[in-house]
């Protein structure tokens, strides 16, 4: 599942490369990937506008059109988007495909979970409202980090999983965020001391900026721990003794028994 680094990159991709272009056809090759309105009106409602920004909001692409219209996209477990001449043969797995002139913007689609939503600019779409803190904005403070965490309960993990309360943190970065401030996955939050607290907000803002910027640079993720993640133990790239998985707040969770406590 893309998380927060992966969205942050592919709209980066996308303002650079169709940032003030217009729309000059829309195919809908799997009706399902569009949910906000039936292919036809959605063809038509985007055919002729242009693509004015493009934003993320959690795990959300927001492309900014003309006409006060704003398509939001989640690419759930397999999706993206690739800019390629409109003479490219089309791949088996194209969902959508978003015409500029001669060249095509494709979205790509393996497992089909990813999905569209046309809808207007001045109402906010109720997925993106319920969404939390953006980790890497101005308003992430460490006062409002102590104040979203106090008096919860749950584990940790859990805790840095809640959409509604940080947005755009998933899986995968929880486990290296966990594993880079040496506090277990199955911790509670209610009884992290503040210097523990501390040190997980400087590491969520750490890891995310520079997965944000090492994707966008190189299109490989970072962070020692995620080079291991994922293989039951594999030698804790810290202290060298086997890595463990359990489920966590209903998820396959990896870390250190020895270096997270």
């Amino acid at each position: 599942m893309p998380e927060l680094p992966d969205v942050e990159t592919v709209a980066r991709r996308l303002r650079r490369t169709v940032g003030g272009r217009r729309i000059t056809g829309v195919r809908v090759l799997a009706p399902p990937t569009v949910r906000s309105s039936p292919p036809r009106r959605f063809v038509r409602e985007l055919t002729g506008r242009s693509v004015r920004t493009v934003d993320r909001r959690g795990k959300y692409l927001l492309i900014r059109l003309s006409g006060s219209r704003t398509l939001v996209v989640h690419l759930r477990m397999t999706g993206d988007f690739t800019l390629v001449p409109g003479a490219t043969p089309v791949h088996p797995h194209t969902r959508v495909i978003l015409q500029f002139g001669r060249a095509d913007l494709r979205f790509i689609d393996q497992r089909r979970f990813g999905h569209m939503d046309l809808v207007p600019s001045n109402v906010e779409f109720a997925p993106v409202a319920r969404l939390g803190l953006e980790p890497l904005s101005a308003s992430f403070t460490l006062t409002r980090w102590n104040g979203m965490l106090h008096g919860r309960r749950g584990t940790i993990k859990s805790l840095l999983l809640r959409q509604d309360l940080i947005a755009g943190i998933g899986n995968i970065y929880a486990d290296e965020i966990l594993w880079q401030a040496r506090v277990h996955p199955a911790r509670p939050v209610h009884r992290l001391r503040h210097g523990e607290l501390a040190r997980l907000y400087r590491i969520v803002r750490r890891v995310l900026r520079r997965a944000v910027t090492h994707l966008s640079r190189y299109g490989r993720p970072v962070g020692r721990f995620l080079e291991v993640r994922g293989e039951r133990d594999m030698p804790c790239p810290r202290c060298g003794r086997p890595i463990r998985a359990a489920s966590i707040a209903g998820r396959t969770t990896y870390f250190c028994p020895h270096c997270q406590r």
